[in-house]
Order: structure tokens, then sequence, then C-alpha cells
């Protein structure tokens, strides 16, 4: 059986003296979409947090690609391969469309701008706007934009479409649809239950920093009353 891209087990972390995930554990296999959910505040942006060695876990393991990270700094964990669509984006608001892109850009091979205005359009269009005057949309689209051009083995989105009008957030479905179709590993944080079943593999759903439930878009679709529970819908 072919090893996961990523193995997260059993992860604590903690925020000073308060400890925030309590052994939380999943999975991403080489290819495949999984999703993070839950309720505000019950631990999502610190997996991520964590994953991304922003707020390191104090115990437990975190493996990408094979080998440990959980003890790496930031800035080697992400040069390892995993591209991070950060909640509010975190654009910069001084630089064009253009040079947001290029400042991250790694590598000679995969993503190029021109691959990047052909997944979004728009952002072709505003090639030469600042990031401070972009639409929502736009800056999401960007920010995802900006995490392709470090051409990642591995792409995390913490609240994918927090706060988009629903035209802009079927387009970043169609989006996603398209990258997972092209062979990468995503992992995404949002809420929206509807459309996460349609195009991703597997699900991890948490409360007050413990996973309480996990299985495929199939399981989940079958048992609402689990979505009810733990994700208010």
């Amino acid at each position: 059986m072919a090893e996961p891209l990523l193995s997260v087990d059993a992860i604590e972390t903690c925020y000073g003296l308060s400890q925030v995930l309590f052994g939380i554990s999943i999975s991403i296999m080489p290819g495949e979409m999984v999703t993070l959910m839950g309720r505000n505040g019950m631990g999502k942006t610190t997996t991520v947090r964590s994953i991304m060695g922003l707020t390191p876990a104090r115990a437990g393991s975190i493996r990408f690609g094979g080998e440990d990270i959980r003890a790496l700094p930031a800035y080697r964990i992400a040069k390892r391969g995993i591209g991070l669509v950060p909640e509010g984006r975190q654009i910069f608001p001084n630089l064009s469309v253009r040079e947001n892109l290029t400042a991250t850009a790694s590598g000679e091979d995969g993503w190029t701008l021109g691959k990047i205005y052909e997944l979004f359009p728009s952002l072709s269009a505003r090639e030469s706007s600042m990031g401070n005057q972009l639409s929502g949309g736009e800056q999401q689209m960007l920010a995802i934009g900006r995490a392709l051009m470090t051409n990642p083995r591995l792409l995390i989105l913490d609240e994918a479409t927090e706060g988009l009008a629903p035209l802009v957030r079927a387009e970043i479905w169609r989006c996603l649809a398209r990258l997972k179709a092209a062979g990468l590993s995503i992992l995404v944080i949002d809420k929206n239950v509807g459309a996460l079943t349609q195009i991703a593999d597997r699900h991890f759903l948490i409360e007050r920093g413990r996973v309480v439930w996990k299985g495929s878009s199939a399981e989940l679709a079958a048992v609402p009353e689990v979505q009810h529970r733990y994700l208010g819908v």
C-alpha cells in the first residue's frame, strides 16, 4: 500500500499554557483531496499552523514525503513542497498581481504565470492592479495562484471560500477540482459541505481539538445527523 504524502499522528499543540489540539491524526495520500471541517474555534487553523511549523506541535509526529518535519522551521517545511493559502489571504497589498505571483515563484518547471492566468483568467485582466485594488474573490484567486507558483506537492487552503459570493465560490471549487484531476494533493478547510462532498475524497471532522468523525464523501453525505452535530448544518 502506498505511503501517505502527509501523515499527522496524535499531535498536541498549545498556545502558551492553553492546549488546543489533543491528539489530532489525519492523513493525505498522493493525489487525494481531504477536508478538515468543524465549527469555529475547534482547532482547524491550529492544525494547519502545526503542519506548517508556525505553531509547532509539542507532541506527536508530522511526516511529509516520508520525512519527519515536526521540528523543522516553517520556511524549510514550505521548501519541502507544501503551499499554504492562509486564512485571510494575506496577499501583498502594495504589489501588483504579477509581482504577488512572481515573489514566491520557485523552480523552473511546473506552474508559470501563463498557467496561473489560464486557471484564473480574471487575474490576467488585472495583472497590473495592486493587491488592495482586487475584490475578495480576486484576492483569493491570487492567494491560490501565489501558493501554486511555489510548485507544491501539497496545497493547503484555510477557509477556502469564506466570505465569497456564490459565483466566486463555484469558481474556486471548479479550480480545485481541476487541480485534483491533475494529480495535486489538497487539504481544504471550509464549511461548504455540499460542495466538498462533490469533489473531496475523505473528510475529518474535529471538535475541541479532537477528530470526532472521519470517512468518505459518500459516508458523510449519508449521515446528516453527524453534519448537524459537528458542523451545524
